[in-house]
């Protein structure tokens, strides 16, 4: 064998050992632990997660000809559940290491439709123990026609609900709708509406 062919194969080992030693990887687990379905992104990608389950993806950290590259690598999470408010968080992601960020309940929510005739323009909320309404917890410019739905989320506690439907503004006020972190609760409103809680595990 000549000196150039075993220089030559010396080159294509340190070539081979740089490609194959200095690839960066990591493993990013999301696991759901809310009780609704997460939507979502993940580093730019799509994603929908059903409760109890988990997405898991391999994240390219990056790679050089027998230089060691960066060990680790931002990645953003963002979207939301029917009980998980909107965020966006980054998570650092370790070359040889499993990171797993969990996404939990944060938040209750009202699946509201509108069974009445005439189009809910707002929807405002008060704790039970107040006098002061909040604002208008509908998207600026969104309304409720008849027979169309929309989610509201609403944080821990006991809430009562004012409804303002055309053409002249008339209110009703839904009182006393107790709701915990994580729960969803279902209204089909009109204006004879009255809350009831639904029985315990006890009372069935």
């Amino acid at each position: 064998m000549t000196k150039f062919s075993i220089r030559a194969l010396i080159v294509l080992a340190i070539c081979a050992a740089g490609l194959s030693g200095c690839s960066q990887e990591g493993t990013l687990v999301i696991h759901n632990s809310a009780s609704t379905e997460f939507n979502g992104f993940v580093d730019g990608t799509q994603v929908t997660i059903d409760p109890s389950h988990s997405y898991e993806a391999t994240v390219y950290i990056g790679k050089s000809l027998a230089v060691i590259g960066p060990d680790h690598v931002p990645v953003v999470v963002e979207g939301s559940a029917t009980t998980k408010r909107p965020f966006s968080e980054e998570v650092t992601i370790k070359s040889g290491e499993t990171t797993t960020f969990q996404i939990a309940d944060d938040t209750g929510a009202l699946i509201f439709t509108n069974i009445h005739l005439r189009t809910v323009t707002a929807v405002a909320t008060r704790a039970c123990d107040s006098l002061a309404w909040g604002s208008n917890l509908l998207e600026a410019g969104r309304i409720i026609p008849p027979g169309s739905t929309r989610t509201i989320q609403l944080g821990a506690g006991c809430w009562d609900l004012k409804v303002t439907f055309d053409p002249d503004e008339l209110i009703d006020i839904v009182s006393d709708i107790p709701i915990e972190t994580g729960q969803v609760i279902e209204i089909a409103w009109d204006t004879t509406f009255v809350y009831t809680p639904p029985p315990t595990a006890a009372a069935r």
